[in-house]
């Protein structure tokens, strides 16, 4: 996967965004193993979509759901972090966005907080309306995430792998409630815009919204890409906030790859042996894309063993998109056997047998 960053422009009239990458970038979860390179389409082809628009557009409104303290004092951190979320914000359309505050979340991770400098009537602005997540890599910061602070999503979850349409679920308070929504893939150069759309949540107040975004199929060996809810202040003003959450695609061109299994109790030796007594809790936790499901068997010793195969369990909802758990409670009886581990998913299914199990 590479960092993008997204460029959300607002057209007159309409609130839409379109998204723009100025960077390869490798972004996922500090487990998240190495993914399928997108490849780089030649042309960038915007989805049409349905979009909210007014005829006469509503003066500069109190805004709704900032902090209800001001920001944190800005401290210096970071400046190539702060520099790095300063940019994202930018690409998704918040025209001169200042870091205002600085935190550091790990050891190679921060979060930024943003706001734009200025409002209406050139106003200045100090309550953060965005806190970009970042993460250090070798080639520098690179932003993983953004939550603004009016719009909270709670589906799809980041590293979510999705389908059009996409159901997408939170609560948001907004210019005229509205928040924009937009469907992008990773490619080199500007991102191509798979779909946008529109949701509405609370004006004056947080309300909860619900809606499905249909986005068109994402380019042969694309795998991953956003989905971004902005917000303007109605003024004519670019992004207020943006939240922007990292997804991957289902895509039936990827044949489901397991990239690892381990196990609690944990194989030992070459040979990659759990050895069992007594009764208890076999914990098998896989990492696998294009997967949407799991399954767990154990097969008996002999040369028929596979048609003998016990399920053990099946995981369909994973973590975060990539990694899966099955746990089984093994009875006080002897057995010998392996275990069989398939990803299933829409471009078929892949195997994994390499942990012999043993119960005295």
């Amino acid at each position: 996967m590479r960092p993008v960053h997204l460029r959300l422009l607002a057209v007159a009239g309409v609130l839409a965004v379109t998204v723009g990458v100025g960077t390869a970038l490798a972004v996922g979860r500090d487990s998240v193993g190495a993914q399928p390179t997108s490849a780089a389409p030649t042309t960038a082809v915007a989805a049409a979509t349905t979009t909210a628009a007014t005829d006469n557009p509503a003066p500069e409104p109190t805004r709704r759901g900032t902090p209800t303290t001001r920001a944190d004092h800005p401290r210096p951190g970071d400046p190539a972090a702060r520099a790095a979320a300063v940019a994202f914000l930018r690409e998704l359309g918040m025209r001169d966005p200042v870091a205002a505050s600085y935190h550091r979340t790990g050891a190679a991770t921060a979060e930024v907080g943003i706001h734009p400098r200025a409002g209406e009537g050139g106003r200045l602005l100090d309550e953060v309306t965005t806190r970009v997540q970042l993460r250090r890599y070798a080639n520098g910061w690179v932003a993983t995430g953004a939550r603004a602070v009016d719009i909270e999503v709670e589906e799809p979850l980041a590293f979510a792998r999705i389908l059009s349409p996409v159901t997408v679920r939170g609560r948001s308070s907004a210019y005229e409630g509205t928040v924009q929504v937009t469907v992008a893939e990773d490619r080199p150069g500007a991102d191509r815009v798979l779909g946008k759309g529109f949701v509405t949540g609370g004006a004056d107040e947080p309300a909860p919204f619900r809606g499905s975004i249909h986005f068109t199929r994402p380019s042969p060996g694309v795998d991953a890409g956003w989905i971004v809810f902005s917000g303007d202040s109605g003024a004519g003003l670019g992004t207020f906030s943006a939240t922007a959450v990292r997804i991957r695609f289902v895509n039936s061109d990827h044949r489901p790859q397991i990239l690892d299994v381990g196990t609690d109790p944990a194989p030992t030796g070459s040979a990659r042996l759990v050895t069992l007594t007594g009764s208890g809790t076999l914990t098998v936790r896989v990492r696998a894309f294009a997967a949407e499901e799991v399954r767990v068997l154990l097969v008996p010793g002999g040369s028929d063993g596979r048609s003998r195969a016990r399920l053990l369990g099946v995981d369909r909802s994973s973590e975060d998109g990539e990694r899966w758990s099955v746990s089984w409670r093994y009875p006080d009886e002897p057995f010998n056997g392996h275990l069989l581990v398939q990803a299933n998913g829409r471009g078929g299914t892949a195997e994994h047998d390499g942990i012999a199990v043993y119960h005295a």
